[in-house]
């Protein structure tokens, strides 16, 4: 996998402020997601966290064309898809020894991942959560990724209780070979999310699927519990 902007500051134990800018590299993460194209693929990632207890069932109520000031950060814990019936824990990714990100493991098939060394969902700038398409043994959390659509809701729950309700303003398909890491990853002004995983067809040559699935979305309600 193509390592991602900032890895050599990560490496370092600096912290990022921003991935924008001359630090982006032009040919993005190309190997971001995979799918079963990776069998037997090391994973170091931390063990995910159960599901929230307080999950959403149902989309909110949400203002239309607002964007919500940005939440206090808390660890996610799960995300919530309700057009496409995700419902899966959230796992934290870093980065391998190559500086590359980690997959979510393959064994896991429901279970996604939040690239930690970037914003937390509901903070300012573009959060990414990443997930497989399929696995060895079937379809797997972000198998039906590609029939989000404008408008539909992805609701990330944090372990504050707190729900950063994000709203989709579009979905890319986009070959691995020029993935827009500039848009994915690049400094935004205000609570942003990124979905990736694999899509296209599938290259039995390179043993991977050619194309990217990118969803891109924007905090538009902070939901708080009142108890």
């Amino acid at each position: 996998m193509a390592q991602p902007p900032g890895h050599k500051a990560i490496l370092t134990g600096a912290v990022i402020v921003s991935v924008g800018g001359a630090a982006l590299i032009a040919s993005g993460v190309a190997g971001l997601l995979g799918s079963g194209e990776h069998p037997g693929e090391s994973v170091q990632a931390t063990a995910p966290p159960s599901p929230a207890a307080h999950r959403p069932v149902k989309t909110f109520d949400v203002p239309e064309g607002v964007v919500a000031k940005p939440m206090k950060a808390a660890r996610p814990t799960g995300v919530y898809i309700p057009s496409i019936g995700v419902a899966a824990p959230l796992m934290e990714l870093g980065l391998d020894g190559a500086g590359a990100i980690e997959n979510p493991p393959l064994h896991e098939p429901n279970v996604a991942g939040w690239y930690r060394y970037g914003p937390v969902p509901g903070q300012r700038g573009a959060a990414v959560i990443t997930g497989h398409l399929d696995t060895r043994s079937g379809p797997a959390v972000f198998a039906a990724l590609r029939e989000v659509k404008k408008g539909d809701q992805v609701q990330v729950v944090r372990a504050d209780r707190s729900v950063a309700v994000f709203v989709v303003d579009r979905v890319e398909h986009t070959p691995k070979d020029s993935f827009p890491t500039r848009k994915v990853y690049g400094e935004v002004g205000y609570p942003a999310l990124r979905l990736v995983t694999c899509g296209g067809a599938f290259d039995r040559a390179a043993g991977s699927y050619r194309d990217n699935t990118i969803v891109y979305a924007h905090l538009a309600l902070a939901h708080h519990p009142k108890s």
